[in-house]
């Protein structure tokens, strides 16, 4: 099965929030962190899912930012 990065960020909040939004619709995830446990302010937290929920991800992610921006 071939995984893609569908998010890529420093926002914590933002990156659980992805990973909410992803389980509570069934899509199947992997995480990635290269934050620095010592002081949170380097590296990243990335989401991979299947190439077959790309788009869905996707879909679900813009669908969330354009709500929240109502």
């Amino acid at each position: 099965m071939s995984k893609v990065c569908v998010v890529s960020t420093s926002d914590r909040i933002y990156f659980q929030l992805c990973q909410s939004i992803f389980s509570m619709n069934g899509i199947a995830f992997q995480i990635n962190s290269t934050m620095d446990s010592m002081y949170n302010a380097f590296g990243t937290f990335e989401i991979y899912v299947s190439k077959e929920d790309e788009e869905r991800a996707m879909d679900l992610l813009e669908k969330n930012e354009d709500t929240a921006d109502s």
